[in-house]
């Protein structure tokens, strides 16, 4: 049985834009910090397209660099590889994944709340012609 979300008040609302905000890393001066009025169209696609910066913009910039990981894995794949070989390579999988893994867990926590802050944002928004 899924249960029902209650409906958000546009101050729990402005208070999750907020805190998606911070968890972004946004800049202080940035719109997604300001109030939105809920009430006017443009403001609420201009909040919309702010979040959609903001997470790729966390993306890029918090992404750990490094190795990927299933780089590294499908080179460990090749059979003709020595037991030495193999072992530094499973090495650096796993040093990949550990700068990998923690980042992922965050990102998707983000997407998610990406998803329902849009969701509930669009439902602010007229119709389109194209519904």
């Amino acid at each position: 049985m899924t249960k029902r979300r209650r409906k958000l008040t546009n101050r729990e609302l402005q208070d999750r834009i907020f805190g998606f905000a911070i968890q972004t890393d946004v800049e202080d001066d940035s719109f997604l910090l300001q109030p939105v009025a809920f009430k006017d169209p443009e403001q609420v696609r201009y909040c919309i397209d702010g979040l959609t910066l903001a997470l790729i913009t966390y993306c890029y910039h918090r992404h750990p660099r490094g190795e990927n990981y299933y780089e590294v894995m499908q080179q460990i794949e090749d059979s003709t590889l020595p037991p030495a070989a193999r072992r530094r390579l499973r090495k650096r999988a796993d040093d990949a994944a550990a700068k990998q893994i923690p980042f992922i867990i965050a990102l998707n926590k983000l997407v998610e709340e990406y998803y329902r802050l849009r969701q509930t944002l669009e439902s602010f928004l007229p119709p389109s012609d194209d519904d």
